[in-house]
């Protein structure tokens, strides 16, 4: 079975990334081309728990899809920012660039024609790979989904 699914709709897009531990890859329907990031939360080491005030926005940009990720940005009150001389990743870049423009979009409630958007079949809030059809569907397993605070028809389930 592939756990691969695609994220329909702004909302869905927005929720999967927020939720703490997101993986998500952008799709062109005209090029083909495609890039894969990463977004998370960093955990407090004091609490344990995540502090969802600020993502962290990193780009796949080798072999390894676990540990090939490079420092973008972060996004913080819905809003991308460039990560400045700390990111690995230049501001021009066609990844960035894509990432800019379809985040500005998803926050307007628009998922751009021409754009698809697929999780990898892993929570997006625990990372947990999921079995479930309608976990699949949404992004989200069964506990996780109502912790951030969706059902699973609000996420396309």
């Amino acid at each position: 079975m592939d756990n691969t699914a695609r994220l329909t709709t702004a909302a869905q897009v927005c929720a999967f990334a927020l939720a703490g531990n997101a993986r998500l890859t952008l799709v062109s329907e005209k090029t083909g081309t495609r890039f894969t990031f990463r977004i998370a939360c960093p955990i407090n080491k004091d609490t344990g728990e995540a502090d969802r005030g600020i993502h962290f926005v990193s780009l796949l940009d080798g072999p390894d899809n676990t540990a090939d990720f490079a420092y973008v940005g972060y996004i913080r009150r819905g809003v991308f920012f460039h990560g400045g001389a700390k990111a690995r990743v230049g501001r021009d870049a066609p990844s960035v660039r894509a990432f800019m423009w379809a985040w500005q979009r998803f926050v307007q409630d628009s998922l751009p024609d021409g754009l698809e958007v697929w999780h990898e079949g892993r929570c997006g809030r625990c990372g947990r790979a999921l079995t479930v059809p309608s976990s699949i569907a949404s992004g989200f397993g069964p506990e996780c989904i109502h912790k951030v605070g969706f059902s699973a028809e609000e996420c396309g389930a």
